[in-house]
């Protein structure tokens, strides 16, 4: 399964404290043409490389003469080793190329070290205006927009229609689309959708009657600590009115542990403790028919429909579950492209990042990764957001979507977050979820501290 992965704490702590040097990025050859070097985070052999490798070969060919565009693939390892350690090596040698790419949720860490510079002076408001609000939000950091979106994605509760069928949830696998599934206490439809979503209460109904029926947990959750748990969790605090941090990324206490996150773990405990989701769950199990629901980003989309469309023919996606603000909120964020400081040329570097990242760019990566265009004008060119799983996805973050926190300290945040969740849900010992919030807020709080100084 994909994961989304950011700096480790280690990694960070060097950026912050090394300066960009000179002496990489741009240079201007014999022949009066600057190259520009860039560095991207995935292998040349993958759909995705690929991908990359053909928009850099048309820039070339649109700006021949001018600019010649160079990239490298240095893949990411496991942690976010190989790609993040040749960044920092470079940091300390004054290589860096003109452009980089970045996990997005990263922005703010590498602006306040920096290792990449405010690009809104190079861009026009319509270009700017194009992109989705979730995607502007990942780029900000300080007023500036500081990276520029490849993609977006959401998550989303996908669910196995045989199996709701079979436990008397829907009539029909043609009629068990979101707004036919029954609420077990009436049997009468719930009329689910965007505007009108599960809450805790009916998903956990939902779940309890799935369990029964299937003989095991009924939705496969997230129980590694990595980036997907804050990833895929954090709507839950959200969409019950809670937040992580302070909007300036600073503040936990009393916020991270507060009495909205406080009912939100709870009821993600529940799910645990309950016999709902597993702390160890069977790997694919979704796919392959063991689990009735999992919680899964959009690449679950072509997964489903390439690799297991015989195991699982008849699936829908749904919003997961919300809390007392009675709004879906989704996840959001990927990869973007950011121009270094050691760019001799930020006019041309800034010029090829929003060519990587326009209508034409953003809808030909997007048909390698499955994801979702960051542009309105690349969703509204692309017929395949207009009709099923993928159209509801697309609405769910077109709608709900909000970025996970815009901080220089984000690696530290979600490092918290995660030992958070897989102490209180994971550790089966079901630990009280106050006391749980405190200490780890207690702990994040201290960190914090040191970047407000």
């Amino acid at each position: 399964m994909k994961k989304i992965l950011v700096l480790s704490l280690s990694v960070l702590s060097i950026l912050i404290l090394q300066a960009c040097g000179n002496g990489g990025g741009s240079s201007q050859q014999d022949d009066g043409v600057t190259r520009l070097d860039v560095w991207v985070h995935i292998a040349h052999d993958t759909l995705e490389g690929r991908a990359y490798g053909t928009r850099i070969d048309d820039f070339n060919e649109a700006y021949e003469g001018e600019y010649e565009a160079r990239i490298e693939y240095i893949p990411r390892g496991g942690g976010g080793t190989g790609y993040e350690d040749r960044i920092n090596a470079a940091l300390t040698t004054g290589s860096l190329p003109d452009i980089i790419s970045l996990d997005g949720p990263n922005t703010a860490a590498y602006s306040r070290s920096n290792i990449i510079i405010d690009l809104s002076e190079y861009l026009t408001q319509e270009s700017i205006d194009d992109f989705l609000p979730s995607a502007l939000d990942q780029g900000m950091y300080d007023g500036g927009l500081y990276s520029l979106a490849i993609q977006e994605s959401t998550t989303a509760v996908y669910y196995n229609k045989d199996m709701y069928v079979d436990a008397g949830l829907c009539d029909s696998v043609d009629a068990c689309e979101m707004k036919d599934i029954k609420d077990p206490s009436t049997d009468e439809a719930m009329g689910l959708s965007l505007e009108n979503p599960w809450t805790y209460e009916q998903f956990k109904a939902v779940a309890e009657v799935l369990r029964d029926s299937v003989g095991r947990e009924a939705i496969q959750l997230p129980t590694g600590q990595d980036e997907m748990i804050t990833y895929a969790m954090a709507p839950f605090v959200w969409n019950n009115g809670g937040e992580i941090v302070s909007e300036d990324g600073l503040e936990a206490q009393g916020i991270l542990n507060s009495e909205e996150n406080v009912e939100a773990f709870s009821f993600m405990q529940s799910l645990f403790t309950e016999g709902m989701a597993t702390d160890v769950p069977t790997e694919n199990g979704f796919y392959i028919g063991h689990y009735p629901m999992m919680l899964d980003g959009i690449w679950g989309v072509p997964i489903l429909e390439l690799t297991y469309a015989e195991e699982i023919p008849n699936w829908g996606v749904m919003p997961i579950p919300v809390g007392k603000s009675g709004e879906v909120v989704a996840s959001t964020g990927s990869w973007a492209f950011g121009v270094t400081s050691a760019s001799s040329n930020p006019e041309g570097a800034a010029l090829l990042a929003e060519w990587m990242t326009n209508t034409e760019s953003t809808n030909y990566i997007t048909g390698a990764t499955g994801l979702i265009p960051a542009r309105y004008s690349a969703l509204e060119d692309n017929d395949a957001f207009n009709e099923g799983p993928r159209q509801v996805l697309r609405d769910l973050l077109v709608q709900g979507g909000k970025a996970r926190p815009t901080s220089v300290a984000y690696p530290e945040i979600t490092d918290a977050f995660q030992r958070a969740y897989i102490e209180a849900m994971v550790t089966r010992n079901a630990p009280d979820v106050q006391a749980v919030l405190n200490q780890h807020t207690e702990a994040l709080q201290t960190r914090l501290n040191r970047h407000g100084n």
